[in-house]
Order: C-alpha cells, then sequence, then structure tokens
C-alpha cells in the first residue's frame, strides 16, 4: 500500500500500489495530493525508522478517491438521477454493499446510514433507504433528518389548529350531550304518548308536559358541571403532554376520579379569588352582606389589585399542571415563576388575551344564534314545539363542543411556554 500526507491537513491516506504516480482527492480537506513513484516511495520507506503500516490501521476510516480524467460538473438533470438512481434499498442478506449513482459499480461499506465517496470515481454516494418496518429509513440528508422541536415563538401561531386531530373527540362529546338528554326524554315521551292512546288513561284535561322543560333545565346545569371538570382537564392534560414533548392532543378524559382531583385545585383557585374579593370589600365598606355590596369593587385602588391577580392567572394555570397542583396557588412560586421569565410571560399574557377574545367572540356569536333556542327549550319545553326542542339541544351541544376546542387551543400555548422556559419555571413540570 502507497502512504502519503496530505500537504494541506497533514492527514495520511493510503492507496493501492497500483495507483503510484496518480493524481488523488484528499478525503479529509478534498486537495489534490499526487502520490510518489514506486522508486520513491520505496527510498523514503528505507530512509524512515518507523513502520507506515501502524498509522495505515489509525487511518483506516480514510479511503483516496482517483480521478482518470477530469470530468465535468453534472448539470441538474443529471444530478437529480444520480441521486434518484442511488435509492437503492438494502438487501437483507448484505446491508454493506452500494450501488455508485455515477459509475455504477457495488462498493461495499461498513456503515449504510453515512455518506461515503467512491473510491472508484470520487462521486457522492448518499446514504441507503432500509425496507419500511426493519430499522429506519434514510433518504435524506443529515440536516433534513434533524427535527427543530417547537416552542412558544414558533408555535404559538399553530395553536388554533392543534386541535384538528382532536376533532374526532370533540364530536363525540358533543354527541354524548346531545345523547345524554335526548335519549331519555325521548323514551319517557313515547312511553306517554303510548299510555295516551290507551283508552283507560284518557283524560279530560289530557297529558301535562310541563315537567319536560324542569328536566331539561335540570340536565344542562348538570351537563355544565360535569363537561365544564372535563375541558378544564383537557386544559390541564394539554399543558402537561405539551411540556412533555408530545404534538398531538391527549385524549379526552371522562373518568371522574381524575377529573374530581384536577378540578379541585381549580376550585381552590376561584375560591381564593373569591377570598381577595371578599377582603377588598370588607376594607373598603365592611363585609358583604348583599351582591350590591360588590360594587366597591370599581374602585380605582380595588380594580388595581384585581388587574393584578388577573395578570398572574396564565401561570396560575401552569402551576396547577405541575406534579404539586397547590404550587399554583402558591403566590410566591407564581411570582418567581412570572418574574424570572417576565417579557416572556408579558408576551404569553397578551397571547392569551388575545387568544380569549377571539373565543369570546364566536361564543358570542354561537349563542346568539344557539341561546334563544336553548332558553326557550328549558323554559317550555315541548310547548316550543318539538322541533325547537331538539335544535335547542344541538345548540347545547355545539355551545360544549367549542368549549372543548377553545380549552385545546389554551392549553397549547401555556405547554410551548412551559417547553420553552421549564427550567426558569418555579414548578415540578
Amino acid at each position: 500500500m502507497l502512504k502519503v500526507t496530505c500537504p494541506k491537513c497533514k492527514k495520511v491516506l493510503q492507496a493501492p500500489d497500483d495507483w503510484a504516480g496518480k493524481k488523488v482527492k484528499c478525503t479529509g480537506c478534498k486537495h489534490p495530493v499526487r502520490l510518489p513513484a514506486a522508486e520513491q516511495q520505496d527510498a523514503s520507506s528505507n530512509d524512515l525508522s518507523f513502520d507506515l503500516g501502524t498509522l495505515g490501521a489509525l487511518e483506516s476510516a480514510g479511503r483516496v478517491t482517483v480521478r482518470e480524467a477530469k470530468g465535468k460538473p453534472m448539470t441538474l438533470k443529471e444530478a437529480q438521477e444520480a441521486a434518484k438512481a442511488s435509492q437503492t434499498i438494502v438487501q437483507p442478506d448484505d446491508p454493506t454493499i452500494r450501488i455508485c449513482p455515477s459509475c455504477r459499480l457495488k462498493v461495499k461499506v461498513a456503515d449504510p446510514h453515512t455518506e461515503v465517496m467512491c473510491r472508484h470515481c470520487g462521486a457522492g454516494i448518499p446514504p441507503v433507504a432500509i425496507l419500511k418496518g426493519e430499522k429506519a429509513r434514510y433518504q435524506d440528508s443529515m440536516a433534513d433528518r434533524m427535527k427543530i422541536p417547537v416552542t412558544f415563538y414558533s408555535g404559538f401561531t399553530q395553536a388554533t389548529t392543534y386541535p384538528l386531530p382532536a376533532l374526532g373527540a370533540i364530536a363525540g362529546a358533543m354527541g354524548i350531550a346531545l345523547l345524554s338528554i335526548a335519549l331519555p326524554l325521548l323514551v319517557i315521551l313515547g312511553f306517554l304518548a303510548s299510555s295516551s292512546l290507551n283508552p283507560i288513561n284518557e283524560t279530560k284535561e289530557g297529558t301535562d308536559y310541563g315537567w319536560v322543560g324542569v328536566f331539561i333545565s335540570v340536565a344542562f346545569i348538570a351537563q355544565a358541571v360535569y363537561f365544564g371538570s372535563v375541558g378544564y382537564y383537557i386544559l390541564i392534560d394539554t399543558i402537561r403532554t405539551t411540556t412533555s414533548g408530545a404534538e398531538h392532543p391527549p385524549n379526552l378524559t371522562w373518568n371522574v376520579i381524575n377529573l374530581g382531583a384536577a378540578l379541585g385545585g381549580y376550585v381552590a383557585l376561584l375560591l381564593l379569588y373569591a377570598l381577595v374579593m371578599v377582603v377588598l370589600v370588607t376594607i373598603s365598606k365592611g363585609f358583604p352582606d348583599r351582591m350590591a355590596d360588590f360594587a366597591e369593587l370599581s374602585r380605582p385602588g380595588n380594580i388595581a389589585v384585581l388587574a393584578l391577580i388577573t395578570f398572574g392567572v396564565p401561570m396560575n394555570m401552569i402551576g396547577l399542571s405541575s406534579s404539586h397542583a397547590l404550587e399554583g396557588l402558591n403566590p410566591l412560586s407564581v411570582g418567581k415563576s412570572i418574574f424570572s421569565t417576565l417579557g416572556h410571560y408579558i408576551f404569553l399574557f397578551l397571547i392569551t388575551m388575545l387568544y380569549l377574545g377571539i373565543y369570546i367572540g364566536i361564543m358570542a356569536a354561537v349563542l346568539n344564534w344557539a341561546g334563544p333556542m336553548i332558553l326557550r327549550a328549558a323554559k317550555e319545553g315541548l310547548g316550543a314545539g318539538f322541533l325547537n326542542m331538539l335544535l335547542g339541544l344541538v345548540a347545547w351541544a355545539v355551545v360544549m363542543g367549542a368549549g372543548f376546542y377553545f380549552a385545546y387551543a389554551m392549553g397549547r400555548i401555556l405547554g410551548l411556554f412551559c417547553r420553552t422556559y421549564r427550567e426558569q419555571l418555579a414548578f415540578e413540570l
């Protein structure tokens, strides 16, 4: 074997003896290097006091390439055809054999996932593709394979489309909201209708359906409490999964135990805010004994305190999603987390207010259409007509679905903030 040192990068190259006197390209810096003639190689070897074979073992990865003649640069079309031809499928019996896209000669490479240069013509041989399902598929360059994680600033604009993969689950929840009221109601109404056909049950006054409105009202209240807890758990669960690095929305959770455990922190947060309002009114006027007393909250000083509390709500939600949910109620932890990310948190608060404003606008439009039907169905029941009653139930289901969608979007925004500034927050996320 011939051995030569590149004069530019000092890399030791090795080549077969029959390449003596030819010009080769250094594998390290791509600088052209002329191999010594056989006589020069023998003379220099006799003058050296150490064995160049040891250097050859250390530089086993270095392979020289030979250009027999100066080639003409490939056109774009030729390069595309060469790249297409290089996408060979690794055979299970010998995954180390690749075909050069330029000279079409077989080249043996120990690692099928690295890009090498052909030792015959000097052309680049890209990584080969592996059969789907066996190991991995490498058809792109290393830069294309690198995935840049989604951060707060690069991902908050896509929060509105984040819940799209969960539309099936949201539609299922809307169906549950509709059927859980309509199904038992229709069964009872069907039984009463069939019973009224019996001559024995005929009365002069007819059947009283006034209870239908009461039934729908109670069902609406029960669903508002239960589905509200489901929506809150979606918010918390989305924050957690996004913080962990997941890019897909989590599934809906209907387990009452999980919902109750998560909802406890939210109820505690609401009670804390209610206590603050009571304290503010008590300081201004005395302990409130009627709703009119809370008008004292409109004073500038009280408004400033309430605004400060409202400013910390997004961080409260982040704290409630941590492994220690009560840390979300700790003013020290919340304040420390806000001040350590103050500039970014102000932007988060503004984005949260923007999304909240969009949601309120959409919900106002939905309730403007659905509100009268929902109230009429709850108040009059069948008195509003059977079709109007069903439309009211459908409108209610739409309101529930919109709430779930917004919970996913807001959880995504808060989760991206946690993912990006996790080390600066005073919570165990």
